[in-house]
């Protein structure tokens, strides 16, 4: 039991028969001494009106604490016409704070405690390269504060403040735009995406302890205006293709893959030649490679098959894993385009440009449209680009996009040239019908 701010105690002392005891100045306790009971029970009762007339606090506090407590009586004085919340509440928030701070680590130390723990969990190494791009620009501005101490304020503000590391004119991380102009705002959909990646890294400190709520939750959240998918027209997949296989020739397996058979871009990344059957006509692709962690085969139509064949090989990847080196390719293949498109204004003629850069995942967005439009099968496209949902997004994505008459050509489109050692391709009817894969030649004996 706590001992009594007023106490009245019965003593063994040669003159005198009980103590009272009671708080002083400075939070000493002061004894007085009597020779009676009677006596010493209405000094008490005194003494308790003191306490309660001062208040008990004031009868414990120092000098410093009675200061404090009268700042607050002045501040709520000055402030009468809008009164704060009680001075308790105010504590008790400021106290959850401090001891959370206390326990807390730094921005920085949260994010490889978060890195180490999405590795633990089998995170694919691009998701987690992106997570981590996402997370360290927040580091870099905020990495030396505890996490906890972060509002919700200050996340809203950095998303919508985000700006482009990339410059569009030169295409090279990390340049620096032109002193007399500001430098660009990255998209909604980049600030969406950092924001996702801010709200698992803050549900992670939350579940660590470090943070009491995720200041994430009531921030700032960017919408990206609905648009719909961008894709390649026939002429522009002929044209593409054709590029590459005179300019980079060691992308047309990988791009006619995305193309023909609307295979995800990290997907063919992760693609090796031992998953392609030419003779079956299917691509069979591992869990271990699809985006869903669940197995998925891909039936080949002819005009992939005519593409994939000159370049086939036992095993090994279907592209480089060098992103420069693709980078570069893909690069000369577009020179190679805009050029050609120079030359035909230089001499009068209507060109439609090539888009560069082509829209974003305009390969699968491209198959997904002429596949629906000419196959008729909204489940049997679902099943090829590996969607979990139903069939009707397909039509609310793709439906509209393109005429039946391109639908025709996109399957009809066979490589520019047909290698000496590769039987050229029967042209295909004018269905959609699929044109036959292409077949080496014996070798001569």
């Amino acid at each position: 039991m706590p001992r009594q701010v007023v106490s009245v105690e019965e003593v063994n002392h040669p003159r005198y028969s009980h103590r009272v005891r009671f708080p002083g100045d400075g939070g000493k306790t002061i004894s007085k001494w009597f020779t009676n009971k009677t006596a010493a029970n209405a000094e008490a009762k005194t003494r308790r009106k003191e306490v309660g007339r001062e208040g008990l606090v004031f009868g414990v506090l120092g000098e410093a604490e009675k200061g404090a407590v009268e700042f607050w009586r002045g501040f709520v004085a000055d402030v009468s016409d809008t009164p704060p919340p009680p001075l308790l509440a105010i504590l008790q928030e400021y106290a959850e704070t401090w001891k959370a701070n206390r326990s807390s680590v730094t921005v920085s130390a949260a994010v490889d405690a978060y890195e180490v723990a999405k590795t633990a969990e089998g995170l694919r190494p691009m998701s987690l390269q992106a997570l981590r791009t996402r997370c360290s620009r927040f580091v870099k501005d905020y990495g030396s504060r505890p996490v906890s101490s972060i509002t919700t304020a200050e996340v809203s503000d950095w998303i919508l403040s985000l700006e482009a590391t990339r410059s569009r004119a030169t295409g090279k991380a990390g340049s620096k735009p032109p002193k007399t102009k500001q430098a660009p705002q990255v998209g909604l959909v980049a600030k969406r995406n950092h924001r996702l990646a801010l709200s698992g890294l803050f549900n992670f400190a939350k579940s660590r302890g470090w943070v009491k709520e995720n200041p994430v939750t009531d921030a700032a959240r960017p919408k990206p205006p609905k648009t719909r998918p961008g894709i390649l027209r026939p002429s522009e997949v002929t044209r593409f293709l054709a590029a590459l296989e005179e300019h980079a020739p060691a992308l047309v397996p990988f791009w006619s893959a995305r193309i023909f058979a609307g295979i995800r871009e990290q997907e063919a990344l992760r693609m090796d030649w031992s998953m392609i059957d030419l003779k079956a006509g299917e691509i069979r692709l591992p869990d271990t490679v699809t985006k869903t962690g669940h197995p998925r085969t891909v039936k080949m139509e002819g005009s992939l098959a005519a593409f994939l064949t000159p370049h086939a090989r036992p095993d090994g990847g279907i592209v480089t894993a060098s992103a420069m080196k693709r980078r570069y390719h893909l690069a000369k293949a577009h020179r190679a385009l805009q050029a050609e498109d120079a030359e035909r204004e230089e001499a009068g003629e209507e060109v439609r440009p090539f888009p560069v850069p082509m829209p974003a995942n305009a390969a699968r967005h491209s198959f997904a449209t002429f596949h629906l439009l000419a196959f008729r099968h909204a489940g049997e496209t679902a099943l090829q680009l590996g969607h979990g949902g139903s069939p009707e997004l397909l039509h609310r994505h793709y439906k509209g996009m393109a005429t039946e008459a391109e639908a025709v050509a996109f399957w009809k489109i066979t490589p520019a040239a047909a290698p000496e050692n590769v039987v050229a391709i029967k042209s295909a009817g004018t269905s959609a019908a699929k044109p036959k894969a292409m077949t080496r030649k014996k070798a001569k004996a």
